[in-house]
């Protein structure tokens, strides 16, 4: 099958346009990624003995706890918090005091109701903020966490240059993400360009790549996990949702003056299961330290 209009998109976003390609495309989540019940917008992670979608969810943030160590009573910074999922677990499970940042103020909202209803309120907060320049002190943090948030900073520099002065010396960056695999340029390849702009993303890195931006601010990789089969369930889920949205979106589309994003999500969908199946890309678990003096 031919992916439709499988063509060159904008490659920069604004603080802006991301945000609203999660408030436009937070429907789309509610129907096809169980939202209300998995309390993520990331890829799960299958293994044996899961079964469901939110199991799925739930174990991508088992899995980076896991590789990072993370201890009780922890302060952590969720940079790019989504809805709140990963915070309330990481709260219920570990006792942390988790603060959550995200571009979109549906999401802020979103997550504190969810909070709410968890009753973990007393340990979490959300606020409105880019990761890239907050307003929290130096040293806060034991810990930050990003799951699927990192590779959408247009300049990664800038993303590790703040998240190294809220951590503390003894602290680490846990990410979960899509990254490059094989040795392509974005401008060379149409299907990348669909799939990461129709999430408001412009490029990603190789794990080799984001070591050495890493390295240029005193961090290196310490932990690494490469769980690209262990998502295959959750590529093909998404790709049956773009498929059965991609009629319904047209048809919506002749009546309607869709935003952008939605009117594109579908095709990302389609992209995301081709380019992987090019073996353009993977999906990996890390964990950022200060380099040993």
């Amino acid at each position: 099958m031919l992916l439709p209009n499988c063509c060159p998109v904008k490659r920069t976003f604004t603080k802006e346009e991301i945000a609203n390609y999660y408030d436009h495309t937070e429907v789309h989540y509610r129907r096809f990624w169980k939202l209300e019940e998995s309390m993520g917008l990331h890829y799960g992670i299958w293994e044996p003995g899961i079964s469901t979608l939110a199991q799925a969810i739930k174990n991508t943030n088992e899995r980076l706890a896991r590789l990072g160590k993370v201890q009780k009573g922890e302060r952590v910074l969720d940079a790019g918090c989504g809805v709140g999922g990963s915070a309330i677990y990481l709260a219920s499970e570990f006792g942390c005091r988790v603060s959550g940042i995200t571009l979109s103020r549906r999401q802020v909202d979103r997550a504190s109701g969810f909070a709410q209803k968890s009753g973990l309120s007393k340990l979490l907060d959300f606020s409105c903020q880019d990761y890239t320049h907050t307003n929290f002190d130096d040293n806060t943090f034991d810990r930050v966490w990003a799951i699927e948030s990192m590779q959408t900073a247009t300049d990664k520099a800038a993303f590790l240059r703040e998240m190294k002065r809220l951590l503390k010396r003894s602290g680490s960056i846990l990410i979960a993400d899509v990254f490059k695999h094989g040795d392509w340029r974005i401008e060379q390849q149409p299907l990348m360009q669909t799939m990461l702009g129709g999430w408001a993303m412009s490029d990603i890195l190789s794990v080799d790549e984001f070591d050495q931006e890493a390295r240029k601010f005193g961090m290196q990789v310490n932990g690494h996990e490469n769980v690209s089969r262990q998502i295959v369930p959750s590529i093909k889920r998404i790709y049956r949702a773009a498929l059965a949205g991609m009629l319904g979106t047209k048809w919506y589309n002749l009546f309607h003056n869709a935003t952008y994003f939605s009117k594109i999500h579908y095709k990302t969908g389609l992209a995301q299961y081709k380019a992987w199946k090019k073996g353009l890309w993977g999906y990996h678990l890390i964990e950022l330290i200060n380099q040993p003096s």
